[in-house]
């Protein structure tokens, strides 16, 4: 296969297109919702039905790599998605838990781990989770975070830590992106490619997300791949805004999403010393391989006749939608 001459349009250095012999790095991350604000009779918001209807859409992009999952919260939780990895996928995924209890961000890849290590981040409920993965294409460092919402955001007054003071940080959402930044430069090896994604709750025009892409150098995939920006009105290019109370977003065909608050940012080794000339797919799918750069899990239950209220398939398998990225090796 020819390399697609079309380019994405940004100035990030990232091209679309990739040959057939090259390997991608493929992933994908969804906050995949704990269900403890669910009502008593509704099972975590139908959490069996979700977690199948999650392991669907991760067999329909061919197993990525590495998935990121975020609130993965609660004994129910963690046996549900347990018990999936060990099932689906042909059992292929190792699956990486945070050591601490407060540890919500999972990581599976199908391929060697080096390291992990865990990170606490201001407000001690919040953690960045790091695995060093042995890919075919070389390093790569995968950093999976859950920045704090509003039920647990705090002021950055005298208590914040000095960095974050400085940075102009407001609040503890802002010092742990401070924190990110800062600590997935220290702990990333020096020729890696590296991936941060997570839940950030913070859309584009926000403190955390200036820092990192305009500070920091990090890529907005999403962006970078040619979509367009959230609509709210549509929810199109939208990742967050279901209401998870009860079933009625979940169980609706309605998009119901109306921010962009999930990320898959992408930094690329800037000295020659990598073997591979990363180049990222467009959301068009341009080497035909079955996955772009997009929103995942974007369409109510594509799997089913119909979705909706019991005895119907359950239509989301979260509150979030998404995101994935195909990272091709030229």
């Amino acid at each position: 296969m020819l390399i697609a001459a079309c380019s994405n349009g940004s100035d990030n250095g990232l091209d679309s297109g990739a040959t057939a012999e090259t390997p991608d790095v493929t992933v994908a991350s969804l906050n995949v919702l704990h269900g403890l604000s669910c009502q008593p009779d509704t099972a975590d918001c139908r959490l069996a039905d979700r977690q199948d209807l999650l392991f669907d859409w991760i067999e329909s992009i061919d197993c990525p790599d590495v998935i990121l999952l975020q609130e993965v919260t609660g004994a129910r939780v963690i046996a549900a998605v347990t018990e999936r990895v060990a099932s689906r996928c042909g059992a292929a995924y190792q699956l990486l838990a945070p050591p601490s209890p407060i540890g919500q961000n999972y990581t599976l890849t199908r391929y060697p781990v080096l390291q992990t290590n865990q990170v606490t981040l201001m407000g001690a409920i919040r953690i960045l989770w790091h695995a060093q993965i042995d890919h075919p294409t070389g390093i790569v460092d995968v950093f999976n975070t859950h920045l704090a919402a509003g039920i647990d955001l705090q002021p950055c007054d005298a208590s914040c830590p000095q960095e974050c003071r400085d940075a102009g940080a407001a609040n503890s959402r802002e010092c742990q992106a401070v924190q990110v930044a800062r600590l997935t430069l220290e702990r990333a090896a020096s020729n890696s490619l590296r991936i941060l994604g997570g839940d950030f709750n913070a859309q584009p025009d926000s403190f955390v997300y200036r820092l990192l892409v305009e500070e920091n150098g990090w890529t907005d995939t999403y962006k970078a791949a040619g979509n367009p920006e959230c609509d709210p009105a549509t929810g199109i290019g939208c990742t967050s805004g279901r209401q998870d109370e009860d079933l009625s977003d979940m169980e609706s065909s309605a998009s119901g999403v109306s921010r962009r608050i999930d990320y898959l940012f992408l930094q690329i080794p800037g000295d020659g010393s990598s073997s591979c000339h990363y180049q990222l797919d467009s959301h068009r799918d341009d080497d035909r391989d079955g996955l772009a750069t997009r929103i995942f899990t974007d369409d109510p239950n594509p799997f089913a006749p119909s979705c909706g209220p019991l005895p119907d398939a359950i239509c989301w398998p979260s509150d979030h939608e998404g995101m994935q990225a195909d990272i091709n090796c030229i």
